[in-house]
């Protein structure tokens, strides 16, 4: 009976040989695509790569690196920064693996898509909704980072004292950084148009664009000039061209003038944060270039 059971293996065995060879070739085969994926993620090769993830995906949906290799196939799309299909392949992922820690990675790095676009609102919105479980511990606290700074970028600074007071452990400002924050030297938008109103082009001197207060200073001295000059010498058709364009420019230039002042305390704000992010050493997942992205380290 032995002999039988052994003689029939010996005449199976080059049929399911090819088999079994083929399989762990595939397989082989599939892990050198991912490494391959990887490796041109890692040169900054993001169009290729995201082929070379999509090709993965297809031939191995239910492997387990396939969560990872959805989340390199977004972060690629970020890198490039092709938000809107970046955002859905964040999306589909959490859909897809929903229990996987790649998800809680991609709700988080969701988030941060906004702040990149420097959408802080968008990003307290995004952060509202999300509801990251415990399986990366650590994605809690960078959260809680991420709200903070969101909150100091839209100059919410009642909020953020209010969470910081929440998190007590978790401060990221002292006293005397909140203390440089509010007391930044900002211009008023109201006094520009003011003194743009008396004075064209002067909104835009006191907001320090010189080149632009004197255009404006110009442009409107030389429609107004000219208005009334041709009113004088009685043509009154061109005359009301001129003036009719001038109240053009003159509107025109005391909006510029506020919008000149929002700009310049918008770029002080934003100066003096980066500096306070860059002492407590904050950095976005975003901006993690690794393959596999690991909390520590990062904060």
């Amino acid at each position: 009976m032995n002999v039988i059971f052994a003689l029939i293996l010996f005449l199976l065995l080059p049929i399911l040989s090819p088999v079994t060879t083929s399989f762990a070739h595939s397989e082989g085969s599939r892990h050198s695509e991912l490494s391959f994926a990887d490796s041109l993620y890692q040169e900054g090769d993001y169009y290729r790569a995201v082929t070379e993830y999509k090709r993965f995906l297809h031939y191995q949906p239910n492997h387990p690196e396939a969560p990872r290799a959805q989340l390199n196939m977004a972060r690629c799309f970020l890198h490039g920064e092709q938000w809107h299909s970046g955002e859905k392949t964040l999306t589909a992922l959490i859909q897809q693996y929903p229990h996987s820690p790649e998800s809680d990675y991609a709700a988080v790095l969701y988030a941060e898509t906004a702040y990149k676009q420097h959408n802080f609102s968008r990003t307290l919105e995004r952060l509202s909704d999300l509801n990251t479980s415990q399986k990366v511990p650590q994605l809690l606290s960078h959260q809680t980072d991420l709200r903070l700074w969101s909150l100091a970028s839209l100059g919410e600074y009642d909020q953020l004292i209010h969470d910081e007071q929440q998190f007590p452990d978790h401060s990221l400002l002292s006293n005397d950084d909140f203390l440089q924050l509010n007391q930044l030297p900002l211009k008023s938008p109201k006094l520009a148009g003011g003194l743009s109103a008396i004075i064209p082009g002067s909104g835009q001197l006191y907001a320090g664009r010189y080149r632009e207060a004197g255009m404006s200073l110009l442009l409107n001295a030389a429609f107004l000039g000219g208005g009334i000059q041709s009113i004088k010498t009685g043509n009154h058709v061109v005359g009301g061209i001129l003036l009719f364009f001038e109240a053009g420019w003159y509107g025109g230039n005391i909006y510029n003038a506020m919008n000149s002042v929002h700009k310049y305390n918008r770029d002080l704000q934003q100066s003096a944060l980066s500096q306070l992010i860059e002492q407590c050493n904050f950095s976005l997942l975003l901006d993690d270039k690794t393959t596999g992205l690991q909390m520590t380290g990062h904060f």
